[in-house]
């Protein structure tokens, strides 16, 4: 991962293990403020098919392994919003991993076909027409089984799948 700085051009500042897979997706957080690894961590994930891996950068250049995670499916995206790791799969699974709790939760969804982060949602644009949406901060369980509390914002009376999605909070 590297950096640049305006007087001396880029310069590296971390370099993972070597892995035994390809590096399929990548996902980078350039700052975690008041986040549970401190102020000035960074975080890298790699994914390759069904695992991820994710590392916590401190300012020295040392890199801690945070763990290796499965989604069970092929990973299709990898990112951040906040500071937790989102993983999702066209096949209708989302996984999360919270920085707090430092918990990896996977959830079954419908089919995803577009995503988007707005904030700390994440909203799924699904195959059935629905537009679901997740509050990662909050990292919300339901009581009675533990998934993620995944709230359905919008469905299209006709179930034309939503295959983009833009968001613009104000």
């Amino acid at each position: 991962s590297p950096r640049v700085k305006e007087t001396s051009g880029w310069q590296q500042v971390f370099s993972s293990p070597r892995l035994d897979w390809v590096i399929e997706r990548v996902a980078l957080n350039a700052k975690v403020l008041g986040g549970a690894l401190g102020d000035h961590d960074k975080m890298v994930a790699a994914a390759s098919c069904t695992e991820i891996i994710l590392w916590a950068l401190q300012a020295d250049g040392n890199g801690n392994e945070i763990g290796v995670f499965h989604l069970g499916v092929p990973v299709e995206a990898i990112f951040f919003v906040g500071n937790q790791l989102i993983a999702t799969s066209h096949t209708g699974k989302i996984g999360v991993w919270n920085a707090v709790t430092k918990h990896w939760q996977i959830q079954d969804v419908v089919p995803i076909n577009s995503y988007d982060a707005a904030g700390t949602f994440l909203l799924l644009g699904c195959n059935n027409g629905s537009i679901y949406y997740v509050d990662v901060q909050k990292f919300p369980l339901r009581m009675k089984d533990n998934d993620l509390l995944v709230t359905e914002l919008y469905r299209d009376p006709t179930e034309d799948a939503v295959t983009a999605l833009s968001v613009y909070l104000t």
